[in-house]
């Protein structure tokens, strides 16, 4: 359990949503916010958060909508701040929070979710140099946990319904991968690519993507969203994501 000394308190959606985290290490940004707009939800939905970490996607998706909510982490020191964070938001009675290596784990059942969100480390492994801090180490690359990217879409394309939706953050540079991955053994299909401008103007940094499991229809390649403005300030529309919770429209 991490000790109160080593926690700080933080918010998300303008106080909306708050979050216990590590004083040192990961800590969750936009990229959480953003990924749990995208969520296709309605009353009553089974979520998956998949590394939830200290819960900050699923607890932003329930911000929107009344949800079950299932998360799952390797970190117990995260599921425990996890369960204080879904008390601290008023989801204790809605949420439930699991420690396992997901590719391990029997205690979720497969085939009960509607939506899986994920915002797997963004760094391959073999490509960058570890954190020295476990938990920074573990959401930031894949080395740490040893899980591929492939092993991660395996994992949500069972733990989800048929028909049900996958949505993920990651890496622009890495999309091809991240969508020829989705569609090697046709698991998912109907693959809807969002990109992410930091700035009007600049190569997109992250993209949302979107897919459906056993649902096939064309690739779509939407405008996507300019973040900032040049001044530096949120543009109208992250404002809208990033303070009144709303949804992003993917279709």
């Amino acid at each position: 359990m991490t000790s109160q000394n080593e926690v700080i308190e933080t918010t998300l959606l303008h106080g909306r949503v708050q979050l216990l985290q590590p004083k040192i290490g990961y800590h969750a940004s936009i990229d959480a916010v953003f990924l749990a707009s995208a969520a296709p939800l309605q009353t009553g939905m089974h979520v998956l958060d998949l590394g939830c970490g200290v819960g900050s996607v699923g607890l932003c998706a329930a911000a929107r909508d009344n949800i079950a909510l299932t998360g799952i982490d390797i970190q117990q020191e995260l599921v425990d701040l996890a369960l204080q964070n879904a008390a601290l938001n008023g989801m204790a009675h809605a949420a439930r929070y699991v420690c396992a290596d997901f590719r391990r784990e029997r205690l979720i059942d497969d085939n009960q979710f509607q939506v899986v969100l994920m915002n797997p480390p963004y760094q391959e492994a073999g490509t960058h140099t570890p954190s020295p801090t476990r938990n920074k180490a573990l959401s930031h690359g894949e080395d740490a946990s040893g899980a591929t990217l492939e092993e991660w879409v395996k994992y949500a394309h069972r733990k989800l319904k048929q028909g049900g939706t996958l949505l993920m953050i990651h890496r622009a540079d890495r999309m091809s991968e991240i969508t020829a991955t989705l569609e090697r053994r046709r698991w998912f299909g109907s693959i809807v690519i969002y990109p992410l401008f930091s700035k009007a103007g600049e190569n997109a940094k992250r993209v949302i993507i979107r897919a459906r499991k056993e649902r096939f229809a064309p690739m779509v390649l939407k405008p996507g969203m300019v973040i900032h403005e040049k001044d530096g300030k949120y543009s109208v529309g992250a404002q809208k994501i990033l303070g009144a919770a709303e949804a992003l429209a993917l279709d």
